[in-house]
């Protein structure tokens, strides 16, 4: 008895939904998916560096973790000469990917100093990290920038008359004309800073017993 009650009631119904539709069968539509909008990852705000005197580029960037001077070049279009920045100059520290922006032909040789300055500085890192992490915390730009201020006070230019010359005071056997230049002190920033650091991949402090560590 109750499945034929049941059968009536699916009829009816059955019938009703045909008389509601015109005599044609109502389809459902399926529900619209749900759409999930992802927020935008933001990308990190720019970095800000106040230069101090004796900085170079190429200190700059191995001591903001960078590969190589230029991405500073790229984003500091201030800059018109790679070898020329200020003490107090305010430079961004860039923390994405920079667009390469060309350096003037008659700063080539600049450029080309700089470049082996960073190599130099990402090979004496790598190398000294192992044995040298506690002593050498601020990495090998963190040593330059100390010899230099307590060589000469960070001045490029010294010349006392004692017979050593420029930030790293080398004398002239040692510093050896090297780049073509007689003296260090006539020599550029990016100049004495590639002889520094290649002095040091070979040498580490010795030559430095007192101000390197």
């Amino acid at each position: 008895m109750s499945n034929i009650i049941a059968g009536t009631v699916a009829t009816i119904g059955a019938s009703l939904l045909l008389a509601s539709s015109g005599g044609h069968a109502v389809t459902q539509p399926s529900p619209t998916p749900a759409v999930v909008t992802r927020a935008p990852v933001p990308t990190p705000a720019p970095k800000t560096y106040t230069v101090a005197s004796g900085d170079s580029l190429s200190a700059i960037a191995s001591t903001e973790g960078l590969d190589s001077w230029r991405p500073l070049w790229n984003v500091n279009t201030g800059i018109s000469d790679p070898n020329l920045i200020y003490p107090n100059q305010q430079l961004t520290i860039p923390t994405a990917p920079t667009v390469d922006r060309p350096v003037p032909a008659e700063q080539a040789a600049t450029a080309a100093a700089l470049d082996q300055t960073s190599a130099y500085n990402t090979a004496v890192i790598q190398r000294s990290a192992p044995t040298h992490a506690v002593t050498y915390a601020a990495g090998s730009a963190g040593i330059f920038a100390r010899i230099r201020v307590r060589e000469s006070g960070g001045n490029y230019a010294e010349n006392t008359g004692n017979g050593y010359y420029g930030a790293y005071q080398y004398d002239l056997g040692t510093w050896g004309n090297y780049d073509g230049y007689a003296r260090p002190d006539l020599a550029p920033p990016a100049v004495q800073d590639a002889k520094a650091a290649a002095t040091y991949a070979a040498r580490g402090c010795s030559p430095w017993p007192n101000t390197c560590y």
